[in-house]
């Protein structure tokens, strides 16, 4: 068989996916991988709109020349993807009306109804299983259909106008039998200025250089997993959602440190301008002491790269913390999301209230010296939060111990999610095009709060101009209408300028190399 991956996002880690393609290889399959990045799902400076073309024509029309031989094209999406992945189905269908377009992702999982309007089949939950079982089916010749499709776990198809779905597949709980994520550069494309080009080594590491957080540092990263599942139910996340879907099996896994550390030692055989190692993993910390210290050591003996990690403020342990600083750890980002009592409750963070992220971030701050400032991600554009709540998270920012810096996320309240659906019972939610697929979370509103926040993103605004800030006695400049142009204006002239800097720093790096 031949199969095209087709993956949207900005950033070519696509750890999943990549799964996916190794596991079909493994299978004897042949797999096109396509890197089509649409930036504006993730880092729109402005809000996104369903009415615009999304890729180039030209873009399109190579995609497809790629894909002509495939037997089976697979997209993977979020949320705010979907307008991405329906310009792409769109295309295709135009030139292969005979093609099965398959969807996979968080956003066919929680609403294949939808997906099922453009593709011919949905994965619903993690895809292994479903999509090596559905290619032996397509591969033995089955024909295609209901009959052969309702055998097959966590697929959704229409059949007789009705969406239909079959159980899911069970959760691998060992995730040491997946291999390791597909890096071939042989078969694989990536979207570069405009067009579709075949990806070498050397455009390898310009696509790793210009991913996000590579290009904030300057530096060549390669972005992994070695978790799956989150302990953790925030409510305007869909892990809770997930995790109640897989109910009485073990949803949160872990990669053998050992596994973890054969895939970087290869990644730097293969790719020797890699600068450094970002663990994407929602809760890294949550491991047990034992693996990070086994991670620790062979991390140092095998692959010795700086790294960047995630973490929770009641994951974050010191001795924890010690050992991976000592291992080569280059910077934390912490969610705090609030400094409000009340939105803790409503996000079901009350267990990582301000004690406990004063506590994980003086963990942080004491090791300062040894690492790049760790970053602090705050949630914003909250619909139950009043302006107490808000100099609440004034407050606790005030006292965070420093150096740090801020970074922002308007909410985006994601379908399926509890917040989601807090908000539509509440009659919050009027237009879910604008609301949700068109709202980038990099596009906050423009208030007094978030201008202060904004200019307070560098942890260098004085402590005392923080608690003024919170002050309610400036109740009155909260309520200025001026300070709507004044917040726009800071974040129309802060965004676009840290873009380019961090864009020009990550050219700087893959130049400096590619003349070596």
């Amino acid at each position: 068989m031949q199969i095209t991956l087709v993956h949207p996002y900005p950033d070519p880690a696509a750890h999943g996916l990549r799964v996916l393609s190794a596991l079909l290889k493994d299978a004897g399959h042949r797999v096109f991988f396509i890197n089509f990045p649409d930036r504006t799902g993730d880092e729109g400076s402005v809000a996104a709109d369903h009415s615009r073309p999304r890729y180039p024509r030209r873009a399109l029309d190579d995609l497809c020349e790629v894909a002509a031989d495939s037997d089976l094209i697979g997209i993977s999406l979020m949320t705010n993807y979907f307008p991405s992945a329906v310009e792409i189905t769109a295309a295709l269908k135009r030139e292969f009306p005979e093609k099965l377009v398959i969807w996979g992702g968080v956003h066919p999982t929680i609403r294949p109804d939808e997906c099922l309007d453009h593709a011919d089949l949905a994965v619903i939950g993690e895809g292994e299983q479903t999509l090596a079982e559905l290619v032996a089916s397509l591969d033995a010749g089955d024909p295609l259909g209901p009959e052969a499709w309702s055998a097959i776990p966590g697929l959704a198809y229409r059949h007789e106008g009705e969406v239909c779905r079959t159980p899911l597949a069970p959760l691998e709980t060992d995730l040491d039998r997946l291999p390791a994520p597909d890096l071939d550069t042989d078969d694989q494309w990536t979207l570069w200025n405009g067009r579709l080009a075949q990806v070498t080594p050397a455009l390898f590491m310009r696509m790793l250089a210009s991913a996000t957080v590579s290009a904030h540092y300057g530096k060549i990263g390669y972005q992994t997993m070695t978790t799956r599942g989150c302990p953790h139910s925030c409510t305007y996340c869909l892990n809770s959602t997930l995790r109640g879907m897989y109910a009485g099996q073990r949803y949160v896994r872990f990669r053998s440190v050992e596994s973890v550390i054969d895939e970087c030692a290869a990644v730097l055989r293969r790719f020797p301008f890699v600068d450094y190692m970002w663990f994407s993993d929602d809760v890294f910390f949550a491991r047990p002491t034992a693996d990070i210290q086994r991670f620790a050591e062979l991390y140092g003996e095998h692959v010795g790269l700086p790294f960047y990690l995630l973490a929770s403020p009641t994951t974050l342990r010191e001795e924890k913390y010690r050992l991976l600083v000592e291992a080569g750890l280059h910077t934390i980002q912490m969610g705090i999301e609030t400094g409000s009592p009340d939105t803790q409750e409503v996000f079901n963070r009350k267990a990582m209230g301000n004690d406990k992220v004063l506590k994980a971030a003086n963990i942080i701050a004491r090791y300062a010296h040894s690492i790049e400032v760790p970053y602090y991600d705050l949630i914003v554009d909250i619909p139950w939060e009043g302006d107490r709540n808000r100099r609440e998270t004034l407050k606790l920012i005030s006292e965070l111990p420093r150096p740090y810096r801020l970074q922002l996320f308007s909410l985006v309240l994601y379908p399926s999610t509890v917040a989601y659906d807090r908000a539509r019972a509440e009659g919050l939610i009027a237009d879910e095009t604008r609301q949700i697929y068109d709202h980038m979370y990099t596009v906050r509103d423009n208030d007094f709060f978030n201008v202060v926040l904004t200019l307070a993103a560098k942890g260098k605004a004085p402590r005392w101009l923080l608690k003024a800030a919170a002050d309610e006695r400036l109740q009155p400049l909260v309520d200025n209408p001026l300070m709507k142009p004044l917040s726009a204006t800071t974040r129309a002239v802060l965004g676009p300028v840290k873009r380019l800097r961090d864009v020009a720093r990550a050219h700087r790096r893959a130049n400096t190399l590619a003349s070596q």
